[in-house]
């Protein structure tokens, strides 16, 4: 089975050896975390926490390995991509026309999107450190 948007449609209904194989094959493909099919479970709250268990086990199986560091990276980043909010995609809206700012007469003619610059206010300067006291320490007898 394929990793794609469309094919993590298919696993809610894989059992969990199945959906192992797949968020295995999903987690080494190291997809960053906007990708569609990161999108696509997020979009299943019922696949989110089954992918979560799935993870869960791969870290478990990747303890000792030669590969752990590596894989517990992977894994990371995956759960990280599981943690991002699932998104709507937006339509695009008509841009509107663009029309000149109209004038504004009473700011002295200059159009409402000009921001003025000025020089920064100065500061109080800063008053001196008072010096801490030295403090004495007797030792007991």
């Amino acid at each position: 089975m394929a990793i794609g948007p469309s094919a993590v449609e298919r696993w809610l209904d894989l059992s969990t050896e199945e959906l192992r194989a797949q968020v295995k094959q999903l987690v080494s493909a190291r997809l960053p975390g906007d990708h569609a099919v990161w999108q696509a479970i997020r979009r299943h709250p019922s696949l989110v926490p089954r992918v979560r268990g799935v993870l869960s086990g791969l870290a478990a199986t990747a303890a000792g390995s030669k590969d752990e560091a590596m894989q517990k990276v992977w894994i990371s980043k995956a759960r990280a991509a599981l943690d991002q909010p699932y998104v709507p995609p937006v339509r695009a809206a008509r841009k509107p026309a663009v029309a000149e700012a109209p004038v504004d007469e009473v700011a002295g003619g200059e159009p409402d999107g000009v921001i003025e610059l000025r020089e920064p206010e100065p500061q109080q300067p800063k008053q001196p450190h008072k010096a801490i006291p030295t403090m004495l320490f007797q030792e007991p007898n």
